[in-house]
């Protein structure tokens, strides 16, 4: 299917990216790339990378490795073999981007640190994506999304503040954050590269990720020494409640005309003159007589009740949905964050689509994830390998998948 936008394709058309990333922080970075037109070539492992075996079923569905690895062409190599490295030095001249997440120094232990690909193509750009970062002292330790989350402070803003049992983010929630954003640095060392002929070395990992997440809390910390942790309900009107279907509705009122509408929706006109609640500081200070008001007019009435009438009236509100409802619901179809794809192996799927929109080249999602080693041969054989050539690697097991 072909980008339908003016110029016929999408933004990232034509570049093409080595991708050597495992797991999530890497490979969703790269599915951000493939949405974005570009050509993603995963070098895997002889048994492929360990996200292939991540809640894979008898179908042969893992919802890790075709979330993180969609829209990609798959290769194999046994890095440790010398051959399988000089196939990779081969291949390099014929990329733009090569995106790795090991731990710092192996990509160099192999000879494919940036220096050695730059040899090989001045323009190159690497994009590493990392625990800790490529200096200080923890820049060589081992790390995941959960760990990550730890140091970052995170865990325990989330738990309530400093004193209390901290709580870790949804899973993978650093990886994620930690891949859009290596996206981001690949992006913008596109246009230097563009701009001033050069290529150069991004890297980002998961504090970095989480660092900027937290922008805020860390801001007021760094000034003030004080780390809230978070409010289940940061404002009485900035919540959600539970109605008398046993559902909940989400609220944002979070300005005096909507807080204005919101008494008239909910049934509770009186509320606006009542001096405990009449202005933004006096809601504040009566913060809980306020959560107590609501929690009590909500529970009166199912949800539907609050949602139509909250929308009649302006005010910003959601039903709190499952993935379920989110499945069901229209605006997430409408818009093609969700969208139904045709896949060789596992037939018609339901997936994420593209989180951004671009009139001229859109995004599109470029199919599923590939079975293991599927392009090895028609990615040599582009690169301008001899049926012979490539015969020799499979015989010493370079390229072998098992």
């Amino acid at each position: 299917m072909m980008a339908d936008g003016p110029l016929g394709h999408s933004a990232l058309a034509g570049i093409r990216v080595l991708d050597f990333t495992r797991y999530q922080q890497g490979p969703y970075a790269t599915v951000l790339l493939s949405d974005m037109g570009a050509e993603v070539v995963k070098v895997e492992e002889p048994g492929g990378e360990p996200g292939r075996a991540n809640g894979r079923g008898p179908d042969g569905f893992s919802a890790y490795f075709e979330a993180h690895n969609r829209g990609k062409q798959s290769i194999t190599f046994d890095l440790r073999i010398e051959d399988a490295r000089a196939a990779v030095r081969r291949l390099i001249p014929h990329f733009d981007v090569v995106v790795e997440n090991f731990r710092p120094g192996v990509m160099e232990r192999w000879g494919l640190g940036y220096e050695d690909l730059q040899a090989l193509r001045p323009d190159i750009i690497l994009a590493s994506g990392s625990s800790w970062g490529r200096s200080g002292p923890w820049a060589e330790r081992p790390g995941y999304d959960h760990v990550g989350q730890a140091l970052s402070g995170v865990m325990v803003e989330q738990g309530g503040g400093p004193g209390r049992p901290p709580h870790a983010l949804i899973g993978g929630f650093a990886d994620q954050i930690g891949a859009m954003l290596l996206a981001y640095g690949v992006a913008c060392a596109l246009v230097v590269r563009e701009r001033e002929g050069i290529g150069q070395h991004v890297d980002v990992s998961l504090i970095s990720a989480m660092t900027a997440v937290q922008a805020m809390p860390i801001t007021r910390f760094l000034r003030t020494g004080e780390q809230r942790g978070f409010e289940e309900r940061r404002a009485a009107t900035y919540t959600h409640y539970e109605c008398a279907d046993g559902r909940y509705v989400a609220i944002a009122a979070n300005t005096q005309a909507f807080w204005e509408r919101l008494c008239e929706a909910i049934e509770r006109p009186e509320l606006r003159e009542d001096p405990r609640f009449r202005g933004p500081f006096d809601r504040e200070a009566n913060k809980a007589a306020l959560v107590a008001v609501f929690e009590a007019q909500f529970r009166t009435r199912p949800a539907a009740h609050w949602l139509e009438r909250m929308t009649a009236a302006d005010v910003p509100n959601a039903p709190v949905l499952d993935y379920a409802g989110l499945a069901e619901h229209p605006q997430f179809w409408a818009n093609g964050y969700l969208q139904e794809i045709e896949t060789p192996n596992l037939g018609r799927m339901r997936v994420p689509g593209p989180a951004v929109h671009m009139s001229a080249t859109p995004s599109r999602v470029q199919g599923g994830g590939p079975e293991l080693g599927q392009h090895t041969e028609s990615v040599l054989l582009a690169a301008g390998f001899s049926w012979a050539e490539i015969q020799t690697l499979r015989e010493s097991g370079a390229t072998r998948t098992v």
